[in-house]
């Protein structure tokens, strides 16, 4: 009993001394069984992944005002949206069924000009159809009655001009050159040749052949088709130009445009301020 009594007596004086275990868990933590493991340790919160995170198969693309053909393919492949090259293939071969886009094998590409410019949300890895079919949708909504002859008078004047006001200057040049049988020589034309056509990766045959085509210092009058998908700032100032005599402009280094009526002011201009390309 004495035994007994000495033993007990020392077990309190260990539980008073500190000497008691202290349960795995801190001051206010709840314990729980189901965090511990095999051997009673509460288990790393950090040995245990997180789910996966649902992957977004959206994507958001923006087609610039003045974007080509070429350019669209590239951007939607960049994007994930779909192959440049299928996009391509479906868009030459595919006719809309609420507005006519012409067939000329004068034009290397069939939906030039008839892309609309926007910001869109396509599903990542799309039938490249139907990312076409929302593109024209867009164009049909916002071009209206825009006729194919306005449309590349559009694409020019949306290369060429950097304003609202600028587009309908620009246009009335066009319109007065063409009413009065003189070339357009715009180089946005000759470019157009240059950057989209030749050694495209899409084209295939002789390119060569649509520079007299489409470059308006060859060509008599207006390119064979668009140039570029311009925005509804170039097709309104091609539905209503401005009211001007001018038959001449060109973008200056003071960041300006300007416009004249004869050959000889338009040369005094032009040495006057100099002429900013690109």
């Amino acid at each position: 009993m004495r035994k007994f009594a000495a033993a007990l007596l020392a077990a309190v004086f260990l539980l008073f001394a500190g000497c008691a275990v202290v349960p795995a868990f801190a001051p206010g933590e709840e314990a729980s069984p189901a965090s511990s493991g095999a051997s009673g340790a509460p288990e790393d919160p950090e040995s245990t992944p997180a789910p996966p995170a649902e992957e977004d198969t959206t994507v958001r693309v923006t087609i610039p005002e003045g974007f080509t053909v070429l350019q669209i393919c590239q951007r939607l492949e960049e994007n994930g949206v779909c192959s440049g090259q299928e996009f391509f293939e479906v868009s030459q071969s595919y006719e809309p069924s609420s507005f006519t886009v012409p067939e000329d094998e004068n034009r290397p590409y069939k939906m030039e000009g008839y892309l609309f410019p926007a910001t869109y949300e396509f599903e990542k890895n799309s039938d490249p159809t139907d990312v076409l079919i929302e593109m024209l949708n867009a164009y049909r909504y916002r071009a209206g009655d825009l006729t194919d002859e306005q449309l590349i008078i559009a694409s020019i004047i949306e290369r060429e001009s950097r304003s609202v006001e600028n587009a309908a200057l620009v246009s009335s040049v066009i319109y007065n050159r063409l009413d009065a049988g003189m070339m357009l020589q715009m180089d946005s034309t000759r470019e157009y040749i240059n950057d989209a056509v030749t050694d495209s990766p899409y084209l295939t045959g002789d390119t060569s052949r649509f520079a007299e085509l489409y470059n308006t210092y060859k060509c008599p009058a207006l390119p064979a088709g668009p140039i570029c998908c311009p925005g509804e700032r170039a097709m309104e100032a091609a539905r209503n130009p401005a009211e001007s005599e001018y038959y001449y402009f060109f973008f200056g280094n003071d960041n300006e445009n300007h416009y004249s009526t004869t050959y000889e002011e338009h040369v005094a201009a032009i040495e006057e301020y100099g002429v900013q390309y690109g």
